[in-house]
């Protein structure tokens, strides 16, 4: 599918999707209530952002090492997807741009700042447990147009400059100036990676909820925390 927006500035629609991690139930087999439920956002993020799996957690969830390291790939392969979709927007992401990509989000993802505050029981039984974040930075250097511009330079390197001369490209044309845009933006943003950073820190609660002989993390606000982790603020998200 050709670019519909070669010569106009467009952005992408959608919405980020998800860690694909997911929230399971926990048993009541370990320790202190309060102390659990804190230690298991801790074990939550760690495991997602930074492929840091803590052995309580893994106890709590019933996880082997390998279960947990295939989740916290899924998540990197959320955001690789995103950016690819959403933010570069890639039509023809090449098995070593998604590497690549994959690669770059595992380092921007170790600069995840966040921290569990606490874990407090409230009169219903729940618990809420206050977790702060500072976004991390890195797309803040960009914008769409930035990565329009670089699209409009490899088609003119081709000699494609209007509208109609795009719908007049063979797929396989397009396909060699999609590799060539990716590769550029990717080295736009790999750039940027020794200056990475983190904004302002923001506040986000999680609710575990009491199902009688289970704990039922919310997703809902996990959701809220993993689309802060990142600064996509440039790009509409």
């Amino acid at each position: 599918m050709k670019k519909s927006r070669i010569f106009t500035t467009v952005l992408a629609a959608g919405v980020l999707a998800g860690v694909l991690c997911g929230c399971n139930s926990l048993s009541l087999n370990l320790g202190n209530e309060s102390d659990r439920m804190k230690n298991y956002v801790q074990g939550y993020l760690d495991l997602t952002y930074k492929g840091q799996f803590n052995d309580d957690y893994l106890q709590e969830l019933d996880l082997t090492e390998e279960e947990a390291q295939e989740r916290y790939d899924q998540g990197i392969q959320v955001e690789v997807e995103f950016f690819q979709n959403a933010i570069g927007i890639f039509d023809y992401p090449t098995e070593e741009i998604t590497q690549k990509l994959t690669e770059m989000y595992k380092e921007i993802y170790s600069h995840s700042d966040y921290t569990v505050v606490s874990s407090n029981k409230m009169d219903s039984g729940n618990y809420v447990v206050e977790v702060t974040v500072r976004p991390i930075d890195i797309m803040t250097n960009f914008t769409s147009d930035d990565f329009q511009a670089i699209f409009e330079e490899v088609m003119a390197d081709m000699g494609i400059t209007t509208q109609e001369q795009l719908e007049a490209m063979s797929e396989e044309d397009y396909q060699k100036a999609d590799v060539a845009y990716a590769e550029k933006v990717l080295s736009l943003v790999e750039s940027q990676m020794a200056n990475v950073g983190n904004g302002e820190e923001e506040s986000f609660t999680v609710q575990i909820e009491d199902d009688g002989d289970m704990w039922t993390p919310s997703q809902d606000d996990f959701d809220a925390i993993d689309l802060a982790m990142i600064d996509y603020s440039n790009f509409g998200y």
